[in-house]
């Protein structure tokens, strides 16, 4: 492993690297502080330094901070090995106290309570979740896309209705909610709930295609600045499509290999320089509206194993109890 100097003339962008994928630790006087696995070293180096400046616990490490190792590996899932062996073996001194997941957030769903689609940072109440997501506005950009499609609520304001019923952006679902309109008058709650569960759970909804073909009808009638109004928006429905797919199968991903083993989308044991380690995790438990939903803490690492296993396998392992 490489090693320098880690001090206030620390520049990550000066730091000799490679491809691939990173593994870091933080050292101290005393032992590790803080590790951790990236494709880009300088940009979570930076990113550390700058939380330095602004939150306690970040300070904390870095006023212990002696020096930075870090070495470069071909493939995410080396990284993510070596990771989880190091933290097994020297048990960081910071790393249960900084979460790099700590600002990812769940989609949150419930076509009878307003607004009906929100972002929310945990899964204690009884909406139905989709998540983690590891970007506010990516995901704020996914329900502006979907609403403006379907007609379905982003509600921006804390109050209803808003001027988007006045612009007929929407169908005015929250109308449903006002006890003084009858029965009659209300609009339909449970078509809301269809059109939700369809648009937002469902990755072969056919919404991305729509999209992709109204985009390429302009690129053909040679309206060029419509289609590039497009392109931003096919991106965020494919890489949503893709995001989806994974929390619907990492959960019942099960794999039993050579070099690692897999239970429940989370590695369960790795084989390193010959050794056999166990990853001791918990029983877990997920209520019915949790179905599309992981914990925090575990995104990172199943993403890793799901793209590792749907790239050199072609296809995900599923247990067959699922």
């Amino acid at each position: 492993m490489k090693t320098v100097k880690w001090d206030l003339d620390l520049n990550p962008e000066q730091l000799e690297t490679q491809k691939g994928w990173a593994f870091f630790c933080i050292q101290g006087d005393t032992g590790p502080l803080l590790c951790g696995y990236t494709p880009n070293l300088a940009k979570r180096l930076s990113l550390i330094l700058k939380k330095a400046e602004e939150e306690n616990i970040y300070r904390q490490m870095n006023l212990q901070a002696s020096s930075l190792q870090y070495e470069f590996y071909p493939q995410a899932m080396q990284a993510l090995l070596r990771h989880k062996v190091y933290c097994l073996q020297n048990q960081p001194a910071f790393q249960s106290k900084i979460l790099p997941w700590e600002n990812y957030c769940y989609l949150a769903l419930d076509a009878y309570r307003f607004p009906f689609v929100s972002m929310q940072s945990y899964t204690d109440d009884d909406w139905f979740y989709i998540g983690p997501w590891r970007s506010r506005f990516f995901l704020a950009d996914v329900m502006d896309s979907l609403s403006r499609i379907l007609k379905i609520p982003f509600c921006e304001t804390g109050t209803f209705p808003c001027h988007k019923l006045d612009s007929q952006v929407c169908k005015g679902y929250c109308l449903a909610l006002q006890e003084e309109l009858s029965q009659k008058a209300r609009p339909d709650l449970g078509k809301l709930q269809t059109l939700l569960e369809e648009a937002f759970t469902h990755p072969d909804n056919g919404i991305l295609e729509l999209v992709a073909k109204e985009r390429d009808n302009y690129f053909d009638d040679l309206e060029f600045a419509k289609a590039d109004l497009l392109n931003d928006e096919v991106e965020i429905l494919k890489k949503y499509r893709e995001w989806l797919e994974f929390l619907i199968a990492s959960k019942s991903i099960a794999l039993d290999g050579p070099d690692f083993s897999v239970e429940g989308g989370m590695l369960r044991t790795c084989k390193l320089d010959g050794i056999l380690y166990e990853f001791a995790r918990p029983a877990l438990s997920f209520r019915p509206n949790e179905k599309l939903a992981l914990n925090l803490q575990d995104v990172d690492e199943a993403w890793i194993v799901y793209q590792h296993l749907k790239t050199n396998q072609g296809t995900i392992y599923v247990s067959k109890d699922q």
